[in-house]
């Protein structure tokens, strides 16, 4: 592979045309600070456990923490609601087998 350092002089270099009206080419002025990054505060809600009033950050941790609850993760209430179907049709199935099961043993005693 061919290393620009390598192959210096071999490179095409081309000029940009800054002729064209309209077009501001000039680099963007940065400042060489950094802004500090501003997080809102929650906002007030009633916490579905306890039914208190719930208001900023500090509050919600607490209230989780007291509670002994967690925030869920992305796609885990949808993951539940998947996992909670599966197993209701699984649990149809067994149920279904052990009603035929039944059904099965009881007309074989009967039609003897």
């Amino acid at each position: 592979m061919t290393v620009y350092k390598d192959n210096y002089a071999a490179i095409k270099w081309t000029v940009i045309d800054k002729s064209h009206k309209g077009v501001d080419n000039t680099p963007a002025k940065r400042s060489r600070f950094a802004a500090p990054a501003v997080i809102g505060d929650y906002a007030a809600y009633e916490c579905p456990v306890t039914g208190k009033i719930i208001e900023g950050r500090r509050a919600h941790a607490e209230n989780l923490k007291a509670t002994g609850c967690r925030v869920l993760e992305p796609g885990e209430k949808e993951h539940n609601e998947r996992t909670r179907v599966r197993n209701a049709a699984a649990e149809d199935k067994r149920r279904d087998a052990a009603i035929d099961g039944i059904v099965e043993s009881v007309a074989n005693e009967y039609f003897r």
